[in-house]
């Protein structure tokens, strides 16, 4: 019974996002992809990750590895910012533990005074340090929750804060298709300059299907629906190719979005080494986003 209650749960929160608090939205740093995959497949493909970055995307997602990984990836974000990722991630299939860190580096910035004169400089940057778990509890139903920590510094005001994310991902009796759904960033953040912070929670509903072609060649593409709190319902596609475990081949897209549609990427397996590429074109001569990842299986 308490499988449907969580997958219930889920559900209601995924189309109930439409409340209208009191406050400034904060942590954005908690809707950009960490991994490879995650970017090149215009946020879905969680349970065909072979990174340690998969959870978080869905709680739930490692219980689709049997492995030891480590993973870190550097990304060039947009207007000279950078993100840099870690993650670990131990899975039996049956349970699974993971944790990782992500940082927001926004480099040096220009402090303006009341009369728009420059006034020294500042360093802005955003943390967060994430565990999560997750259980198989019967061959259909995986479930998993992250626990993220968070931190944000502005000029010298700063906040803390947690959020947890919740995931759940069911087989159906349709061989080869998956459910996936998760509700993230669930959670409460300390004022800063005597604002409010709002979390900007989501909720997330996935289908995908693998199918093999001839040469050992699989094909697994998947629709995404995201709702975040802050933003409209938007839907993402992407497809992953895996060549006889050789290399895999990433495409993405993302409808509706003001700023952001087509991406793209590659996996390179090398025995116990993944080296990963994604990269993310921006619209109006926005910075285009290259993330590299280097994955070791232990």
């Amino acid at each position: 019974m308490r499988k449907y209650f969580f997958a219930l749960t889920l559900m209601l929160g995924l189309f109930s996002l439409n409340a209208s608090p009191n406050g400034e939205y904060g942590f954005q740093i908690l809707k950009i992809s960490s991994g490879t995959d995650a970017t090149a497949l215009a946020e879905t493909g969680a349970v065909v990750s072979k990174n340690a970055f998969g959870f978080m995307q869905n709680p739930a997602s490692g219980l689709f590895q049997k492995t030891k990984t480590i993973s870190t990836a550097n990304n060039s974000w947009i207007f000279g910012t950078a993100i840099n990722s870690t993650a670990y991630l131990n899975s039996d299939g049956k349970s699974a533990f993971a944790c990782g860190y992500r940082f927001l580096d926004y480099g040096k910035l220009i402090n303006y005074d009341d009369t728009a004169q420059p006034d020294g400089e500042f360093h802005p940057l955003d943390f967060i340090l994430s565990f999560n778990f997750a259980r198989r509890i019967s061959p259909n139903h995986y479930t998993g929750i992250t626990l993220n920590t968070l931190f944000e510094k502005i000029d010298s005001e700063s906040s803390f804060g947690y959020a947890f994310d919740l995931g759940y991902i069911y087989l159906p009796p349709i061989q080869n298709l998956t459910i996936i759904t998760a509700l993230k960033n669930i959670g409460s953040a300390t004022k800063m300059k005597n604002e409010g912070i709002i979390l900007p929670v989501s909720g997330e509903l996935a289908i995908n299907y693998k199918f093999r072609a001839e040469h050992m060649t699989i094909f697994t593409p998947e629709i995404k629906l995201i709702k975040n709190i802050d933003e409209i319902a938007r839907v993402n596609m992407g497809m992953n190719v895996n060549f006889q475990n050789l290399f895999d081949l990433k495409i993405g897209y993302k409808f509706n979005h003001e700023t952001q549609s087509i991406s793209g990427g590659v996996d390179i397996h090398l025995k116990k080494i993944t080296v990963g590429y994604a990269f993310l074109p921006f619209k109006f001569e926005i910075d285009d986003v290259h993330m590299f990842e280097l994955s070791y299986k232990f």
